[in-house]
């Protein structure tokens, strides 16, 4: 049954997202080719790399002084390998027909996940933004130079719950025991690490207009929300261990009670989705601003459904999680929607970084790709949770604004990748959203071969 006859209904506006699909097979097939085919050609380096300008094509050049290298191979980013691992077995997965795509993938799936249980065992079950290929993390120092740091009682950070998420994902695929073990052990420290207020981010900015300072009593969404994605990534690779939904559970009522207003307050709209909250759980005030990352929301949104459609996969379900599900598929699509309209550029084509939910306009018009992939997964998988919504038309069409957004202003030289950033004109931006690395597949292929596979009904993503 096509994705446009979806609960027996013909749906002329599903056949939209339909004719996607082979666009986006195109897209996830070209990003893979890349990953592997850089690192087939550079044996000695254990990494996954993708450390390339995605403007023009070329690689970063390597610096004389290492020291202040932050761009090049001498500078590995956590983040990226972590995202990396899940993004190669997820991959492997969705091209297992095609068994030379799927066999290199879990031939490099295989040497970075050795290469980063070695950093483990050298740093105390610890992983960090950025390290040296030798294992060291280091920071950036006030003189632009890398300053070193013990990893010894650093707390947990973004990275533990990329890796956490990447060995897990890779141990399920590889059939290894002990990668999974790993995997679920570091993700298991880190959440405990979000719930008990332990967990810090030692994200380097490398945008002015970004930061990423923590302000006391200031809170963020953002390792709830993380973490929301490993909880679903568990619930489909361990499906029998209840653990996994009782903890996704939680960590979801509480974003949806600390971070999505539940009724119009004051200047504030219900469904608007706050990036911080203050130590009540209310929306933070930065100097009479209210801040929305759109993308974050909309990621959200996509997350959480992915949870509930795993979650929700296994009956019988407890009292606790039927409620849950039904509050979260009446209100997830508006807050999807929310976040599209407050974030989409409609002149740029894009959706803006961040939004003050005060004002209602944008405060950084910066537009990074990422948001667009997150949007076509999260519509896809809330039609798949919703089938019946009657906002169903409104996610079908933000789709296909941002799939063409994505394939078509966003597209650059690089078969597969996409511009980084573009600016509020519309004209390519050389600011970094995260990490000067390019995607390794987690935004952009991941998301994309979710959408695809709910389009065809394959599945539970």
């Amino acid at each position: 049954m096509s994705c446009a006859t979806q609960q027996g209904m013909p749906d002329a506006g599903m056949s939209a997202l339909e004719a996607l699909v082979p666009t986006c097979r195109e897209a996830i097939v070209a990003g893979f080719s890349l990953v592997v085919s850089r690192f087939e050609r550079n044996r000695h380096y254990p990494w996954v790399d993708t450390k390339l300008n995605v403007r023009t094509g070329e690689d970063f050049p390597e610096p004389p002084d290492l020291e202040t290298d932050f761009r090049g191979r001498s500078a590995v980013y956590g983040w990226i390998q972590g995202r990396g691992l899940e993004s190669l077995a997820g991959h492997a997965a969705f091209l297992a027909g095609e068994r030379d795509c799927a066999a290199r993938a879990d031939r490099m799936l295989a040497v970075v996940a050795d290469r980063i249980m070695a950093l483990r065992n050298a740093n105390g079950g610890r992983f960090f933004f950025l390290f040296a290929p030798d294992g060291r993390p280091f920071r950036c120092g006030d003189d632009g130079r890398r300053q070193y740091v013990d990893p010894v009682g650093t707390p947990p950070g973004f990275a533990d719950l990329f890796v956490g998420k990447g060995l897990a994902a890779a141990g399920s695929r590889l059939g290894r025991p002990d990668l999974l073990a790993a995997g679920v052990e570091t993700f298991r420290e880190t959440t405990a690490a979000i719930a008990e207020g332990r967990f810090v981010s030692d994200q380097i900015s490398f945008d002015p207009r970004n930061p990423t300072v923590s302000v006391p009593g200031r809170h963020a969404q953002g390792p709830w929300m993380i973490a929301l994605g490993g909880y679903a990534l568990m619930c489909e690779l361990l499906p029998r261990d209840p653990e996994w939904v009782e903890g996704g559970s939680t960590f979801l009522r509480r974003l949806l009670n600390r971070h999505i207003l539940a009724r119009d307050d004051g200047r504030l709209r219900r469904l608007d989705f706050v990036e911080y909250t203050n130590d009540e759980g209310r929306p933070w005030f930065d100097q009479e601003k209210v801040l929305q990352d759109p993308g974050h929301a909309i990621e959200f949104t996509g997350l959480a459904a992915r949870f509930l459609l795993r979650a929700t996969a296994r009956p019988p379900l407890s009292t606790e999680l039927r409620e849950l599900a039904a509050t979260c598929r009446e209100t997830l699509p508006g807050i999807f929607l929310a976040a599209v309209s407050n974030g989409f550029q409609r002149r740029a084509g894009g959706i803006c970084k961040t939004f003050d939910l005060v004002a209602r306009v944008p405060v950084n018009d910066d537009m990074p790709w990422w948001a667009l992939p997150e949007a076509m997964r999260a519509a896809a998988l809330l039609l798949r949770l919703t089938p019946d919504h009657s906002r169903r038309a409104e996610l079908v069409a933000a789709t296909v604004d941002c799939a063409r957004a994505l394939f078509g202003l966003f597209r650059s030289p690089v078969p597969g990748f996409f511009l980084q950033t573009r600016d509020a004109k519309g004209d390519p931006s050389p600011v970094i959203p995260a990490t000067p690395d390019a995607d390794p597949g987690y935004h952009t292929g991941l998301c994309l071969i979710d959408f695809v596979n709910a389009c065809i009904e394959k599945d539970v993503p």
